[in-house]
């Protein structure tokens, strides 16, 4: 059921990048996503900051099932800001930062190509962390707390989470971030509360949608600065029906 709602996802990414733009796909998108997916893990910062979480979360291991005790028998949320957190991670999150990208194109009187490049910038950056963190969950096969099988390592809500507030604060600044980044703390903490991930498994998942979507964001703002104006890069996608 998980992999089913994970794959819904990626086609409405696809989908929605695919109504923003027309046309053929130039080199220059497929050179950004190349250049991003590498910054993830060449960049020194974010190599500081995978490495520091998985020894984090390799130490969380050890007081998992502690944590898990304890938010199953006291409780960290209540049930309805912890269905809000469950809902915002997997479902509401990208629409929240889609329609907040069109909202705020529109009112500044921002032309097509600017929408149009931070729709096609941000659709990137989250369908990469969805396709590394999917890879990552089938690699290695981790039982969730509730017994249910082999999806829990890393938390996809909190990967997916982290990843629009690395977006959201690159695009309107620390205050937009600092609330982005707080509603993605709440996605974590809702994902142990419900019983769906261990601490360890939030950890990562936090550190890997944050150094994705500051990847994508540092090579956005490289061109934005070597060309001297917004990219645009044109994506076309077609589905054999």
């Amino acid at each position: 059921m998980r992999m089913i709602f994970i794959k819904k996802q990626f086609i409405w990414i696809i989908i929605i990048t695919g109504l923003v733009s027309a046309g053929d796909l130039p080199s220059n998108w497929e050179e950004y996503w190349i250049k991003s997916c590498k910054t993830v893990m060449t960049n020194q910062f974010n190599q500081k900051i995978l490495g520091i979480a998985a020894l984090a979360a390799l130490s969380a291991t050890q007081i998992d099932m502690k944590v898990k005790t304890y938010a199953q028998t006291r409780g960290l949320l209540s049930k309805p800001v912890s269905h809000f957190g469950d809902y915002y991670g997997g479902a509401w999150g990208h629409w929240v930062l889609w329609s907040s990208i069109l909202t705020s194109s529109i009112m500044n009187n921002e032309g097509k190509e600017n929408i149009i490049s931070k729709m096609q910038f941000s659709t990137l950056a989250m369908l990469t962390n969805g396709i590394i963190t999917v890879g990552m969950k089938r690699s290695f096969g981790r039982e969730r707390p509730n017994g249910s099988c082999c999806q829990s390592f890393p938390s996809g809500h909190t990967s997916h989470s982290f990843t629009i507030a690395a977006i959201a604060h690159e695009l309107y600044g620390e205050s937009v971030g600092i609330l982005a980044y707080g509603l993605a703390t709440l996605v974590a903490v809702s994902r142990i509360n419900d019983n769906k991930h261990y601490l360890s498994d939030v950890l990562f998942g936090a550190a890997l949608g944050s150094t994705v979507g500051r990847a994508f964001a540092l090579n956005y703002n490289e061109i934005e600065d070597n060309i001297g104006i917004t990219p645009y890069m044109q994506l076309k996608f077609t589905f054999p029906l």
